[in-house]
């Protein structure tokens, strides 16, 4: 059973921290749609593309700034007891450091299996999806910088395509003539009007050719076929032979477990470092967030944050001394989170009494 004090403490760090998320989401959402925005206006990207982009950029940043969203929480709602003299009170009532520590930690579990979930499971995800939308976009971008009146190339030479006319939405097409190159065998297709079509099961893109003919050989040779038809339909997606390689990013979790690839290692790590921040950075919060009883609340701010930027920093070097070789595979990325503990006791014992007392003995 709850007592007053947790349930209080509780809801005001769960306040902060839902307020503190929303207010990191609407920042890097704007900033993502300020970025695809500047496409959209040039026609190399589809309005529906861009909300999908923004709204998966959301889902995919969300596991990393959740663990600096209830760090802060903690630290404000923390400091703000203390300049209200709360915590003075707590203490007068026998409700000590640990007490206190019992009630974020209560705050601190859920918010730790829900990291574990974003950075485990929805981040692949989330990648994988941005990286089909990114390609669909280079595609439109590829297909809209088509120009009527002389010969465009695409699939990196096996399809290029003479257009006499473009309608002004870049769907339409007359006067159309192609050469394509399917399993090494040279066709020619002439149709006098076609249009672009996306599937939308696949996300493969087509121009659909009506009524034309279709010639196909090999030149130098008289044996050329002669087809016509209704309909023709011509991808324009990169064939499967020349798509890039999955980026470990977008790699679901159980494939990165069951490979020793030190580049797999580096990613699973990661993805298991984000959860464990948010209990280190719950023990950090408690000694950071106290001070004199009249300073004030943004100094142990602007500290934290400057803890959280180191973090990020030591983040990508140890992954990049984890690949490089720097540090043993058997030390990976996890000397990180006993680091910034140390760094915290050392701050804290900085701030102390004893060390002034010490400081003011050694000026004597």
């Amino acid at each position: 059973m709850l007592s007053i004090i947790d349930r209080y403490i509780l809801w005001e760090v769960t306040k902060s921290f839902l307020a503190i998320t929303l207010i990191l989401l609407l920042v890097l959402a704007g900033s993502g749609y300020m970025r695809f925005l500047g496409e959209a206006a040039a026609g190399n990207l589809s309005q529906d593309v861009m909300l999908k982009l923004v709204g998966v950029e959301a889902l995919r940043v969300s596991g990393a700034i959740t663990p600096p969203a209830f760090f802060l929480s903690i630290l404000y709602t923390l400091g703000q007891m203390q300049r209200h003299s709360e915590m003075t009170a707590l203490a007068a009532c026998g409700i000590g450091t640990l007490r206190i520590f019992r009630a974020v930690l209560l705050a601190a579990v859920p918010v730790t299996l829900m990291v574990t979930w974003l950075s485990l499971d929805l981040r692949p995800w989330a990648n994988a999806v941005n990286e089909v939308l990114f390609k669909e976009r280079d595609l439109q971008s590829e297909f809209n910088s088509a120009v009527a009146g002389r010969f465009n190339e695409f699939n990196q030479g096996d399809l290029v395509f003479y257009v006499g006319e473009i309608s002004d939405d870049r769907t339409r097409l007359k006067q159309v003539f192609v050469q394509n190159r399917q399993h090494g065998v040279l066709g020619l297709i002439v149709s006098e009007e076609g249009y672009r079509y996306v599937d939308e099961e696949t996300g493969e893109s087509y121009v659909v050719l009506n009524e034309g003919r279709r010639y196909e050989g090999i030149p130098g040779y008289n044996s050329f076929t002669i087809g016509e038809f209704a309909e023709y339909g011509l991808k324009l997606n990169i064939a499967p032979e020349h798509l890039p390689r999955t980026r470990v990013r977008s790699m679901p979790t159980s494939s990165l477990l069951e490979s020793d690839d030190i580049s797999y290692r580096v990613e699973l790590e990661y993805r298991f470092m984000l959860p464990t921040a948010v209990l280190v950075f719950t023990v950090i919060s408690i000694p950071l967030s106290y001070g004199l009883p009249r300073e004030g609340i943004y100094g142990r701010l602007v500290l934290a944050i400057l803890f959280y930027l180191l973090f990020i920093n030591l983040m990508a070097l140890s992954g990049a001394w984890m690949e490089s070789g720097v540090t043993p595979a058997w030390m990976g990325r996890w000397w990180v989170h006993p680091l910034m503990l140390l760094l915290t006791g050392l701050v804290v014992y900085y701030r102390s009494n004893h060390f002034s007392r010490i400081m003011q003995r050694s000026l004597r």
